[in-house]
């Protein structure tokens, strides 16, 4: 048994549920750093009502585990406050690299995009005379993190925590990974290189349109005047984390029966939505399936190791 092994133990905490609390606590560190060097103004009562809800959940996790009444319902929660309180530390690790010092790195992607024949003010064109399933792609494109909620519970409480332990390390190495590239290359999409007719923004309904690309170019420029929790956007453009979600959930949900094909479905019903509704490059894609790929090939490794070196049965069906 390692040493991290022993503490976990001591934590009563599975090894990917340590994981990525560590990242989050060491994300955490960094945010407070940047935050007295920089004097970015941080709205605490938002962040502490997030604190104080994960507070809550892992402790109906941890009487749950400790009392040995049920490992499933303790699973699902203390995933569920890990992954919230991870999430809130990387969102404010990634508006803390605003202002941006670096040159956007759009021009690059929108010419590769051409080399593949993409230019997407034609696929907005496209969903601008076709609105009905430009608003299934946006029904599809906003259910990412309920799914990722959903999923949480469904594994949590189907036994299937491998599965679980799975799809939360790979999240933990994937987003970590994408905004530490973003912090180096950022891109924040082709909507602020092309000027698209308001009319069809209009059409589209996209939630990323005009004003929002407007919007976070200009945080590029000056930075956010306070961060909060509530006014938190998506900056990343490449690779795309709405693409990389889409696939770890497809994978996450195969084993449950009905919940595997129905997340397979409308995670495929996301991809067009990435472009349309999320202002991507089609390289952003092809970027957020090798983040993909290679977080989730890691997380396989690490729990197979963590299953076999603690000797735990895998528990995959209810």
């Amino acid at each position: 048994m390692t040493f991290r092994d022993t503490i976990c133990q001591k934590l009563r905490l599975h090894p990917s549920e340590f994981f990525m609390l560590i990242v989050a606590l060491a994300t955490l560190t960094v945010d407070c750093i940047l935050i007295a060097v920089n004097g970015a103004r941080i709205d605490v009562p938002a962040y502490g009502f997030l604190l104080g809800l994960c507070l809550f959940v892992s402790a109906l996790g941890m009487f749950y585990r400790i009392t040995g009444r049920s490992e499933r319902i303790a699973s699902a929660a203390m995933c569920s406050a890990i992954f919230i309180f991870f999430s809130a530390c990387l969102s404010l690790f990634n508006y803390l690299l605003l202002p941006l010092h670096t040159p956007l790195l759009d021009p690059v992607l929108a010419a590769w995009d051409a080399m593949f024949g993409y230019h997407w003010p034609s696929v907005l064109a496209w969903a601008a005379e076709n609105p009905w399933p430009t608003l299934v792609f946006k029904w599809a494109y906003m259910s990412t993190i309920p799914q990722f909620a959903a999923l949480v519970v469904i594994l949590g409480m189907s036994g299937r925590l491998k599965e679980l332990h799975v799809m939360i390390s790979s999240v933990t190495i994937t987003a970590t990974l994408t905004i530490c590239f973003w912090g180096i290359a950022p891109s924040m999409g082709p909507g602020t290189i092309y000027d698209i007719s308001p009319d069809i923004w209009t059409a589209i309904g996209a939630v990323a349109d005009q004003n929002y690309s407007q919007e976070i170019a200009g945080l590029a420029i000056v930075g956010p005047e306070i961060i909060s929790p509530r006014e938190i956007r998506g900056l990343i453009a490449f690779p795309s984390y709405h693409a990389v979600l889409a696939f770890t959930a497809m994978y996450a949900a195969r084993t449950v029966p009905i919940v595997g094909p129905t997340f397979f479905a409308l995670n495929l019903l996301i991809v067009p939505g990435i472009f349309i509704h999320g202002s991507h490059h089609l390289v952003d894609l092809f970027a957020g399936f090798a983040m993909f790929a290679f977080g989730t090939w890691l997380a396989i490794r690490a729990v197979k190791n963590d299953y076999a070196r603690l000797n735990k049965p895998e528990l995959v069906t209810i």
